[in-house]
């Protein structure tokens, strides 16, 4: 069967051949504050963005408790406490979708484990978003596929490979499962010179999806119309009230006459026709500029990401001690980013293969579950 090339998100028609689906991208910029994430979602809908999308994450599902100390925007942390603090509480969803509702912009959210996919879908969101360290976890790609929403897949720190391997893991629970790509490179910022823009066009070409952008660069003018132009389908980019604001999230996101200013600029180039775009945009921003924006169009680990890619995609992990001739359980395992200071475990693929197995190693809290954990020792 033929990709599916459109499909709904809510009432609106997506994909390629219709206008570009923005997502304004809240992520943690809500601080914990539930008056700040309203005003979020005002600024997201007079901007004219299509949807405000959060993110249902809770630290335990996403880290080991000692995954240490690493480098963040607001200095060195504990990134496992940073994350803790940065959760949305689950009283916030449904006031936060009724409210995105009443201001005429489509509530989106990404959940970061299965149980997340649950809730969300318990709510009546319109599309599951996945984050790009989430493009191996395999099982939450499968629950998130039982109920036929539109998956929006991000691509960042990852390979073809990866992500023929996703596509088809959610194939498997839903053949006609209808999918969107978005080209990601996972740097915050992310340097001008390696947005390599024409990987759009690469992944169009390769699987016939709709591909869009989520976006980490800084520009909110040339970069998104330049997407625009290649064929993007989808839009994100994280904004903040003020990108002076202390969190995670804000340094690297745009501020709202920013956002509103994106907007204006892909509704702009839309009224251009498609094949005289790029030459447009070469007489405005300079053939320079355009080129280095588009880049080779290989879609490979970009520099500025490569740090993150055996880290901060899923592995294995131990979530407690696990004394040698223990049973792997989903109690005392779990699928989790590694962060820097932990060497990642058995790629989520295993997950099935290995619960049950007993261990001829003791583990430690937080240790990446190898196969040397559970084969017997040459000695």
């Amino acid at each position: 069967m033929p990709p599916i090339s459109t499909f709904n998100i809510g009432k609106k028609r997506v994909g390629i051949g219709n206008p570009v689906y923005v997502i304004a991208e809240a992520g943690s910029n809500h601080n914990r504050d539930l008056n700040l994430a309203r005003k979020l979602v005002d600024v997201a809908a007079e901007a004219g963005a299509d949807a405000i999308k959060f993110q249902l994450f809770h630290a335990e599902h996403l880290y080991p408790p000692n995954c240490g100390v690493v480098p963040t925007p607001m200095g060195e942390a504990d990134f496992f406490d940073v994350i803790r603090k940065n959760e949305i509480p689950d009283s916030w969803l449904e006031e936060l979708k009724s409210y995105s509702e009443k201001q005429g912009i489509a509530f989106l959210c990404s959940p970061f484990d299965e149980n997340a996919v649950l809730r969300l879908n318990s709510l009546g969101v319109s599309a599951f978003k996945i984050a790009s360290p989430e493009l191996n976890h395999l099982p939450l790609l499968e629950e998130a596929a039982r109920f036929g929403k539109p998956l929006l897949c991000s691509t960042g720190i990852s390979t073809m490979a990866d992500i023929e391997e996703a596509l088809s893991t959610i194939r498997g629970i839903n053949p006609q499962a209808p999918i969107g790509l978005l080209h990601c490179i996972s740097s915050y910022p992310c340097p001008m010179d390696q947005l390599n823009i024409k990987i759009i066009e690469t992944l169009t070409n390769a699987f016939g999806l709709p591909i869009g952008f989520s976006d980490h660069s800084l520009d909110y003018q040339c970069v998104p119309q330049m997407a625009t132009a290649v064929g993007a389908c989808f839009i994100e980019k994280h904004f903040t009230l003020n990108r002076a604001t202390a969190g995670p999230d804000h340094p690297f996101s745009l501020e709202p006459n920013e956002l509103k200013e994106m907007v204006a600029a892909i509704r702009s180039i839309e009224k251009i026709k498609p094949d005289d775009r790029l030459n447009s945009l070469k007489e405005t921003y300079g053939k320079t500029q355009v080129q280095v924006i588009l880049g080779h169009g290989r879609k490979e680990i970009a520099p500025a990401e490569a740090d993150l890619y055996p880290c901060d995609k899923r592995s294995i992990h131990a979530v407690q001690a696990i004394p040698e001739g223990g049973v792997l359980t989903p109690q005392n395992i779990r699928i989790l980013r590694s962060e820097r200071n932990l060497k990642p475990g058995l790629h989520p693929r295993f997950w099935k293969v290995i619960l049950n197995c007993k261990t001829t190693h003791s583990i430690k809290s937080g240790e990446g579950i190898s196969w040397e954990h559970l084969l017997a020792s040459k000695n």
